[in-house]
């Protein structure tokens, strides 16, 4: 039976099947029982794919926030009750058109960590960003801006974690690390959002009480 490279199908011989790399295109033969694993074989083509909807995404996607952006900055401060929906948007056509083929890939913990790496950065990139466009003109700029950069940082992140995938190399600390920064941080700001609320409201209702005492 012949032994072949399972990439570039050049045959093996016995010595070279006991290798790393195939001699041949210098491509990994370490996969499970001598076989590498399906990420192995498609990643190429998915890293590919990945790259050119990201360009498509950006080269549509850029013009129409450009537009948004004149029309919001026509509404003023009723624009920034846009930028939840805006970013919304952004973060669903991101996730189901471009990275999620390469999540399929990806383990567990990857799958999880650029879920919530993609939705911590719309969480403090996108909103800020996008309410901005309620501002003329230089509204435009910062919608622009943050639609590229969003997109770029969700694809880079995932193309990351997936070339890392492929490599078998683990989680790094500084992604843990940041995971649990940026987790901690939104805990703590919605706690305080929380309270601050609940005491405009209280002392919303002691200054009509005292205000209905007076009249009284």
């Amino acid at each position: 039976m012949s032994h072949r490279c399972p990439w570039c199908l050049e045959p093996l011989s016995f010595v070279e099947r006991k290798t790393a790399a195939c001699p041949h295109c210098e491509r990994p033969l370490d996969g499970p029982d001598g076989e590498p694993r399906e990420l192995d074989l498609r990643y190429e083509a998915i890293e590919a794919r990945q790259r050119a909807r990201v360009q498509e995404v950006l080269q549509w996607g850029a013009p129409a926030i450009a537009v948004i952006a004149i029309a919001v900055s026509l509404i003023h401060i009723g624009g920034v009750l846009l930028a939840p929906l805006v970013a919304l948007v952004h973060l669903v056509v991101l996730r189901v058109y471009v990275v999620r083929e390469a999540r399929r890939y990806l383990g567990p913990t990857r799958r999880l960590f650029t879920r919530w790496m993609a939705r911590f950065a719309f969480l403090w990139l996108g909103l800020p960003g996008y309410a901005a466009m309620a501002v003329p003109l230089a509204g435009i700029v910062s919608g622009a801006v943050t639609f590229v950069v969003l997109t770029e940082v969700v694809h880079v992140y995932t193309a990351w974690s997936l070339t890392r995938e492929k490599s078998r190399q683990p989680m790094l600390a500084w992604e843990t690390v940041l995971m649990a920064t940026l987790a901690t941080i939104t805990i703590v700001v919605m706690i305080g959002v929380v309270i601050g609320a609940l005491a405009v409201g209280w002392s919303a209702v002691t200054i009509i009480d005292w205000l209905r005492s007076l009249a009284e």
